[in-house]
């Protein structure tokens, strides 16, 4: 009985050391990691700077009840200003994740 259970820890010990080794992120997937947080960093910058840039505007036109500008025209503008800076915004989030993607498909090539 005590050597089926030192087989047992063994085999156990064994597999952990070997899942443990697999499960390590290589220089390729860390640095793929470094450009896609750069990049959703970078793209809630530029949203946060588009809703300002919104918000003044509409500030400085004067605001209703419900946070709209007073002109329809103002208005118009502060949404364009927001759907910009979220398409450059999604823009850059994809161009982010495709190049960290590609490092990653080439780390994996190399292997």
């Amino acid at each position: 009985m005590r050597i089926t259970q030192l087989l047992f820890a063994s085999m156990v010990a064994a597999t952990l050391m070997l899942s443990a080794t697999g499960c390590q992120k290589s220089a390729a997937d860390k640095r793929a990691d470094e450009i896609r947080d750069a990049s959703q960093q970078e793209a809630e910058a530029i949203r946060n700077t588009a809703q300002e840039t919104a918000e003044e505007l509409r500030e400085a036109d004067g605001e209703t009840a419900f946070g709209a500008a007073e002109t329809p025209a103002v208005e118009d503008a502060a949404d364009e200003i927001e759907q910009a800076g979220e398409a450059t915004a999604d823009a850059v989030e994809a161009e982010g994740e495709q190049r960290a993607d590609d490092i990653e498909s080439s780390d994996l090539e190399l292997e």
